[in-house]
């Protein structure tokens, strides 16, 4: 049992795509890439890294893509996520991952709650505070008072000790949604007046 275990960890490590591909289209992506994940059950991370390559082309076109290859992508994409997250529920990117492709979904679902996991699972991950924040300030999610708070740490985290993420905040405010840029306004107004300036 060991022996079959190994092997079928060291065959999926090899044919499953890094959580970085965007070329869902190539051989490591395909079918083979999950059959790896299948022979190898308990490794929930390659199968988040399958969900990532399944979903990429809905996640490049945005809520722009409606064509049926693209929203197959993003419903294979979601289902996958959803079902790495049963066997890692610790993977903040596969929370975040699932609520952008929910919140891409016809008809659009709740995205708060999966937020919500994003950031308990890693709270102060910085190459996930970027996304959180244009996630959370385009969507609908931004009503939730939760979420509002959490919103509020990744703010004050940039604006104290990492300046050069501002990027991110005037991203996050640019493409949000009404209520996102009057939250992001007044969180950052508070803790930095002259930054805040700059946004509008």
């Amino acid at each position: 049992m060991l022996g079959w275990f190994a092997i079928a960890t060291i065959f999926a490590e090899a044919l499953t795509p890094r959580q970085d591909s965007t070329r869902p289209d190539a051989p490591s992506s395909g079918w083979l890439a999950e059959w790896a994940a299948t022979v190898a059950p308990l490794r929930g991370d390659l199968l988040a890294n399958i969900a990532m390559a399944r979903a990429a082309p809905a996640l490049a076109t945005g809520k722009l893509g409606a064509s049926p290859e693209i929203i197959a992508a993003r419903e294979r994409g979601l289902a996958l996520a959803k079902q790495s997250l049963s066997l890692a529920p610790h993977s903040s990117g596969i929370w975040l991952l699932t609520a952008m492709l929910q919140n891409q979904a016809q008809p659009r679902g709740s995205v708060a709650e999966f937020l919500k996991m994003s950031y308990l699972t890693s709270p102060a991950d910085m190459q996930l505070i970027p996304t959180r924040l244009a996630v959370v300030s385009a969507s609908g999610a931004i009503a939730d008072s939760d979420l509002k708070d959490l919103v509020r740490g990744d703010l004050r985290l940039i604006l104290t000790r990492r300046p050069d993420l501002k990027p991110a905040i005037t991203s996050a405010y640019q493409r949000g949604s009404a209520e996102g840029k009057v939250y992001i306004s007044e969180v950052v107004r508070s803790l930095d007046p002259s930054f805040a300036a700059s946004l509008r």
